[in-house]
């Protein structure tokens, strides 16, 4: 049976893998790009915050007017009961970058995909990638119903990393988290994430679409089990102070999730003829409400890089990734330590396990963890 040939194939319909689809369309018209997702898009997923800064992205992929189309939930401010129990409230009138969104994140990740196949991309749905070969000058990837060769891969499978063994990368783990997340419906809001630190770990809530909610608590998984029973979930919601008062009596469950939610990375960040992107590259925690920029701009710049793969200049565009993607992780690293410090104010599991550890640079996790 003849192989398939593409120039480009993308593994993971989410929106880095969109975002790289996209823009090898846009830089490189004359190749043929295949994008494979496992899923459809029809499985529910926690809603996230897309800050504004994302609206220049956007509209670098051209996706700016059906973005709008779609009239997500605009963030008007973000409240939080963190480092102390005042409130701190940041509205996004007092932003140079303006309000952001609370996304439908299936809605958000179906407009990309359907504009990546109308930039060119053939997009196939519910079709996984099993396995990978390198073979030649480029890799063999096994589906389904059978192979496709592809000049380079851009890996964007999210916090699925079954396969890097096939690539070469480790996945390097450098903190455990998990979110126990409900959706509500009857439940608008005013366009307002709420975040409150509690002694447990800490929750959020923001509106979605629809008159729709969602509830989480975040915190480590051997302390957070509990929480999969429905009467321990709402005995600790209770015990907060601004999340329960966010749902109305008449506020309905529709669904639950728990979900991973700690830092990752892999490393190699690219390889020969392979490129990482997204939460595969950089799974980000969910307080630096990153993950979204992240992973549009970093399926774009694997985008680049996988070209210049293609193009002969392999060492080059590995290098250069690996330095960003290095950078970019040694950044969020810093951050993430000091906000979670200047919380950890409780005498509690998951508190004592954030508190500074000065022995550790956050440079060096990337490679030494």
């Amino acid at each position: 049976m003849p192989c398939e040939q593409a120039d480009f194939v993308v593994i993971g319909g989410g929106p880095a893998g969109a975002a790289a689809a996209l823009m090898l369309r846009r830089h490189a018209p004359g190749r043929r790009v295949v994008l494979f997702e496992a899923g459809r898009h029809e499985l529910i997923k926690p809603g996230e915050m897309l800050a504004a800064v994302a609206q220049g992205l956007l509209r670098q992929l051209g996706v700016w007017t059906p973005f709008l189309a779609a009239a997500f939930v605009e963030n008007r401010a973000v409240v939080s009961a963190w480092a102390r129990e005042a409130l701190d409230e940041r509205y996004s009138i007092f932003s140079a970058h303006g309000a952001g969104w609370q996304l439908d994140r299936a809605r958000f990740d179906q407009i990309l995909v359907q504009a990546a196949a109308a930039a060119g991309a053939q997009v196939r749905l519910g079709c996984e990638v099993r396995s990978a070969v390198r073979e030649d000058q480029g890799w063999r990837l096994k589906l389904a119903d059978g192979d496709i060769f592809a000049g380079a891969v851009i890996w964007a499978t999210g916090r699925s990393w079954r396969l890097a063994r096939s690539f070469g990368a480790k996945l390097r783990v450098h903190g455990h988290l998990a979110a126990y997340t409900r959706f509500f419906d009857r439940a608008p809001g005013d366009g307002r994430m709420v975040i409150e630190a509690r002694p447990e770990g800490w929750w959020y809530s923001a509106d979605l679409p629809g008159g729709r909610r969602v509830v989480a608590c975040l915190t480590d998984p051997d302390l957070g089990s509990g929480l999969r029973d429905p009467e321990s979930w709402y005995r600790a919601l209770a015990a907060t102070r601004l999340i329960a008062p966010l749902l109305p009596p008449g506020a309905r469950e529709t669904a639950m999730l728990v979900k991973s939610a700690g830092t990752a990375t892999v490393d190699p960040a690219a390889g020969e003829r392979w490129v990482a992107a997204g939460d595969c590259l950089f799974a980000a925690d969910p307080l630096s409400s990153r993950g979204i920029v992240h992973a549009l701009r970093s399926g774009i710049l694997a985008a680049y890089a996988a070209s210049d793969m293609v193009d002969g200049r392999d060492d080059l565009a590995r290098t250069r990734y690996a330095m960003i993607a290095s950078q970019g992780f040694a950044d969020y690293a810093s951050a993430l330590d000091v906000h979670y410090a200047a919380a950890a104010r409780w005498d509690t599991a998951f508190w004592q396990r954030r508190r500074p550890q000065p022995e550790v640079r956050a440079a060096d996790l990337y490679h030494n963890t």
